[in-house]
């Protein structure tokens, strides 16, 4: 298969950054527009020129995903994975951080030129950190859909730059994304939710949504609009995924759950069962996100409330694979969409992550009372139903006298910015770390949407 122009004009960008002087890159590219056959194409040229290249992942389903892609291309490679020997002959290794962090003192320092790391927005976890501080004089490129952590640090400890692809939303107009209808039913809060580690206490929601109310509607809602289509379910817990699966079993649905203690073999054959559609329903609680390629999938089933604006993107990536015809449907009954935004939203992302403030700012979507489809706050009708909201009178607080609108969007007062120095202002208004290098980045992305409107 041939790059498609966008994945061309993006591997040209990173080539350019490292011309320009920058030993490690950071690429972004929205879940399903080709990362993995990019990060390939990048492997093989540099052997062609005689450099040794490691692809690093952690897990099992990245590593099949890398090591199918290499294969496909005719690309000679080794795999480092536990129970397994190391065959250094391959100019090419596709390594399992957690393998790797391990034996790292097999392999000198310069042993590669070009260190590749899938789903970079886990580079700052210890085994990930070890591994490139090892390798840390050669070429370091970074992979991911979400360039931030769940705590709302930046990559900017370990990237120089950053190049960005283009938007889900282009990938969706132009087909190579499936288009899907988000419908957030109402039921669920998250007011009450303990938060740990800077996400919500999965043990709580469990318990929460492991409930009548929470169960019956999560079925209801598979009937109602996902009937006889596959779906993958995110859960709490493994005991709120298995709960899930037998619900639906319950109810004549083929269902089932995986999680860390199902082996690799049975892992494989479930995920073949989806795609075939001879199993309906797969539930896990962190297994069948990144890394798990069902094009088949026809919607994602939100039952794992999140603070992550990285793993909200993640989960809902699951179905949005395309096929001729395809409309996916994600059933979001925990209220992500709500909290973090459309998946479509257009995010402006920097190596500088993410302030509390950003973090906790409302997304512009609202909910149809009708039939439960997002959409955009300032929407006058639904995009799905027809139905015509209501005109909404806007609250105005007093503050030292004047008049202040509460919803005002940080994206209005964001656009409105235009130089360079009018962005820099903005982000020291909104407590930025580094406000210089966050300006930067927002031009830099605007140019790069431009960019992408002239190309398909």
């Amino acid at each position: 298969m041939n790059l498609r122009p966008y994945q061309q004009q993006l591997i040209t960008d990173i080539r350019l950054q490292y011309q320009l002087g920058n030993r490690s890159v950071l690429a972004v590219l929205p879940t399903g527009g080709g990362k993995t056959y990019i990060f390939s194409h990048i492997a093989q040229a540099a052997a062609r020129k005689g450099n040794r290249v490691c692809i690093l992942v952690h897990r099992a389903e990245l590593l099949d995903q890398a090591s199918r892609s290499l294969a496909g291309m005719d690309v000679q490679h080794g795999i480092i994975a536990a129970k397994r020997g190391m065959d250094l002959s391959h100019a090419v290794q596709v390594a399992s951080v957690g393998t790797l962090s391990r034996r790292l003192h097999l392999l000198p320092r310069d042993f590669f030129q070009l260190l590749v790391v899938d789903e970079a927005h886990h580079t700052t976890a210890k085994s990930w950190d070890a591994c490139i501080q090892h390798f840390q004089a050669v070429k370091l490129l970074g992979v991911t859909a979400t360039p931030i952590r769940g705590d709302g640090r930046g990559l900017g400890e370990h990237y120089q730059s950053m190049v960005q692809g283009p938007s889900a939303a282009w990938l969706t107009d132009n087909g190579f994304l499936a288009p899907a209808r988000v419908l957030a039913p109402p039921g669920f809060s998250s007011a009450g939710l303990r938060k740990r580690m800077g996400d919500f206490d999965m043990g709580q929601a469990g318990e929460l949504l492991q409930q009548g109310q929470a169960m019956g509607d999560c079925l209801t809602h598979y009937r109602q609009h996902l009937a006889g289509q596959t779906a993958i379910a995110f859960c709490c817990s493994v005991a709120h995924a298995e709960a899930v699966a037998r619900l639906f079993q319950d109810a004549g649905i083929a269902a089932a759950s995986i999680d860390g203690n199902t082996d690799s073999a049975r892992r494989r054959q479930l995920l073949i069962d989806l795609g075939t559609g001879s199993l309906k329903v797969l539930t896990s609680c962190a297994l069948i996100g990144e890394g798990v390629d069902v094009p088949s999938v026809g919607g994602c089933i939100l039952l794992r409330p999140t603070a992550s604006v990285g793993l909200h993107l993640q989960m809902i990536g699951r179905c949005l694979r395309p096929q001729p015809g395809k409309r996916a449907v994600v059933l979001d009954h925990v209220g992500n969409s709500l909290r973090l935004g459309h998946h479509l939203e257009e995010r402006e992302w920097s190596l500088d992550g993410a302030t509390k403030r950003d973090r906790e700012a409302s997304p512009s979507v609202k909910v149809c009372p009708v039939c439960f489809s997002t959409c955009a706050t300032l929407a006058a009708v639904c995009g799905e139903c027809g139905h015509q909201f209501a005109a909404e009178r806007r609250e105005l607080q007093v503050v030292e006298g004047e008049l202040k609108e509460l919803a005002v969007t940080r994206k209005r007062e964001q656009g409105s910015a235009q130089s360079l120095e009018q962005l820099v202002a903005l982000g020291q208004q909104r407590g930025y770390k580094n406000p210089v290098a966050w300006a930067k980045h927002l031009l830099a992305a605007r140019q790069t949407k431009a960019q992408w409107s002239k190309i398909k």
